[in-house]
């Protein structure tokens, strides 16, 4: 699915609302929101303090664990 990010000012049509083609569509709000929660701060500052340190796995052996795992595309 493509998706079309519009800024509405709740009255004029937009222009990417305009040229789309006859059809079903679903319009939802997008949280702008980039924010991260205190618990998502301390996560990542964590993950930094790992990285640093050397405390990683390399990439090919993520892969060979987890690769079934993932899902396909």
């Amino acid at each position: 699915m493509q998706a079309t990010v519009i800024d509405w000012d709740g009255s004029n049509v937009p222009r990417e609302l305009r040229v789309l083609p006859t059809g079903r569509y679903l319009v939802a709000r997008l949280d702008d929101s980039t924010e991260l929660t205190s618990e998502e701060d301390a996560e990542v500052r964590l993950g930094l303090d790992d990285l640093k340190a050397g405390n990683v796995v390399p990439l090919d052996q993520v892969i060979r664990e987890f690769g079934p795992l993932l899902p396909r595309t």
